[in-house]
């Protein structure tokens, strides 16, 4: 399995298994990110970061077929809640409902949680959760571009969330808590609190020399800045249980002197160590690699729900989830209180019925009501034969129009996309709505602009791209790239659309 842990400026790779709760990693590797090109964890070049991650993976001989990612993000939110005691599906109903109302945010955003222990409020037991909601369009930027990869993509996690499963997995960690652990980026510093063994406040901080006066020095003013912000919150939240033990990750290239400034304030500092359950990480450095690897481990369901992408099928995106809930809960509301009011009138008028059953009795039983029902139920039969009949014909004519269908219009379609190129396809293989087209073209550039022009076409779905590919030519022969792009009919273009061969050379 793959695991990346991608920021704005830098995709970490490691390749590794998890077998028991045990990680073991078998290679590792850093991908530099140009600016830009992701912001806030936005892809802002689907093709083109696609394209950069297959190559790297194809250089570096680490191709796998499934992968999990860890994200960061100012674009992230953070919020502790307090929940009635609830489990699974409701629990995360609740969670999202409250984060929804309470944030003011809309349903647009992809929205976790873990367990943080439990508080009383009013003398009522309720669990305090420690709530993340992530901008659905940035977990569908990277669903996109795994697509293009052909790569399963099996969990997306919050970087918050990936490390808390290193930490959390450490003796030696939890007997420092409180603890603040710090991860420092040039571009970012993250803050993560734990407390009682959970993870119980994050905060992602974006950094930038313009912030303090473009000094050369400015990520250390940023750290220690973020640092002192977070021992005033803990002591405004929690004055007598203060934050003794400050560890570091990521780039701690400033750790001696974050060390120096904070034992002025006896304050113990350390970088992140190792827990027992991870092996092969001799050739690699850990502390950078500690979120990649951190979102290999295996998620407990009881006590969180980190998995945007499972979180994203059951708030509806992928079937009904919780608004499907939500109205069901509704129906069974207003169905009890139906079935009360019905209750309370038939008691009521119990009575005049009971007095009126003789006379409706005999009135059933006589020779004309009777001929008249027999009539009813005969045409009643008639007519049900007739729209069984008419159901079984629009089923098949439904089925056999939803059937794909190679169309001229979609070989138009698919030609479109090579306008302004040099390209050219030389081969069209297609069945049961399934395409794939092999291409060529004598710029190097062109492969990225054709997919990018798919995606931004928007008619076709399941887009997959792995890269291009060239033989060494001839003597003086041009060097000629070859690359190959499938993709799946969303619909017929065309209802009575001339059909073409199945393959086209």
């Amino acid at each position: 399995m793959l695991s990346f842990d991608i920021t704005d400026r830098h995709i970490r790779i490691i390749r590794g298994t998890e077998n028991h709760g045990k990680i073991k990693v078998s290679d590792a590797h850093t991908i530099d990110v140009a600016e830009g090109l992701i912001v806030n964890g936005h892809i802002k070049d689907i093709p083109k970061m696609a394209t950069i991650i297959n190559t790297e993976l194809k250089n570096k001989k680490m191709a796998d077929k499934e992968a999990v990612i860890s994200i960061s993000s100012n674009l992230i939110i953070f919020k502790e809640l307090h929940i009635p005691k609830a489990k699974g599906a409701q629990l995360l109903t609740m969670v999202q409902n409250q984060m929804q109302h309470t944030m003011g945010i809309a349903e647009d955003y992809s929205i976790s949680y873990t367990i943080a222990g439990e508080v009383e409020e009013e003398g009522v037991q309720a669990m305090k959760v420690l709530a993340t909601a992530c901008p659905f369009e940035v977990v569908d930027c990277f669903r996109k571009v795994f697509s293009m990869l052909g790569i399963a993509l099996r969990s997306v996690v919050v970087s918050c969330n990936s490390i808390s499963r290193i930490i959390l997995s450490d003796s030696k960690s939890k007997a420092k808590m409180p603890m603040l652990l710090v991860q420092i980026d040039p571009n970012f510093v993250s803050l993560n609190l734990y407390e009682n063994g959970q993870l119980t406040f994050s905060r992602f901080a974006s950094i930038d020399a313009e912030d303090y006066d473009n000094s050369d020095d400015y990520v250390f003013e940023a750290v220690n800045e973020n640092i002192f912000r977070m021992f005033q919150f803990q002591k405004s939240r929690n004055g007598d249980n203060p934050i003794q033990n400050v560890v570091f990750y990521g780039d701690t290239s400033e750790y001696i002197r974050l060390t120096n400034a904070l034992e002025q304030m006896d304050i113990t500092t350390s970088i992140i160590g190792v827990p027992s359950s991870v092996g092969g990480y001799e050739n690699f450095e850990f502390k950078e690699y500690a979120n990649a690897i951190g979102a290999m481990f295996r998620s407990n369901k009881d006590t969180e729900r980190i998995n945007l992408i499972e979180v994203d099928a059951a708030a509806g995106r992928t079937s009904a989830g919780a608004s499907f809930a939500i109205a069901v809960l509704a129906s069974v509301v207003i169905s009890a209180a139906v079935v009360g009011a019905v209750y309370l009138v038939g008691d009521i008028q119990e009575n005049d019925y009971i007095a009126n059953t003789a006379e409706i009795q005999t009135y059933l039983d006589s020779p004309e009501t009777k001929a008249k029902i027999a009539a009813v139920e005969t045409a009643q039969a008639k007519l049900d034969k007739v729209e069984s009949v008419k159901a079984v014909t629009q089923t098949a004519n439904g089925n056999f129009k939803s059937l794909p269908k190679l169309t001229t219009q979609a070989i138009a379609d698919i030609e479109a996309n090579l306008t302004g190129t040099d390209a050219m396809w030389c081969k069209l293989t297609y069945g049961d709505g399934y395409y794939e087209v092999d291409f060529l073209t004598q710029d190097h550039n062109v492969p990225a602009t054709v997919v990018e022009n798919f995606v931004n076409q928007d008619i076709f779905d399941n887009i997959t791209y792995t890269g291009f590919s060239s033989d060494k030519p001839e003597d003086g022969a041009p060097l000629v790239y070859d690359f190959t792009i499938s993709f799946e009919a969303r619909e017929i273009e065309e209802e009575n659309a001339e059909e073409t061969p199945a393959e086209t050379n």
